[in-house]
């Protein structure tokens, strides 16, 4: 059974979220969503995903993204 609700959601936040978990539709984003979040296996690699998140936000701290991203880094 399903339930009908309305939620105010950040368009950009959706659109990004639906590429990353492949779908097509805002509800299919939002279930899948629901579905990763409600498993204990994606729980477990959350916290992983959450550190590697704040490793490369800081990498541009660390590292010229500019060069890394040029040929100059290949020579």
């Amino acid at each position: 059974m399903t339930e009908r609700t309305t939620v105010d959601i950040d368009p950009e936040l959706l659109e990004q979220a639906r590429e990353v978990l492949g779908e097509t539709t805002s509800r299919g984003t939002v279930e899948e969503a629901l579905r990763r979040v409600a498993n204990r296996n994606s729980i477990k690699g959350h916290s992983s995903a959450v550190s590697q998140r704040r490793y490369f936000e800081q990498l541009s701290a660390h590292a010229d993204l500019s060069i890394l991203a040029s040929e100059q880094m290949w020579r």
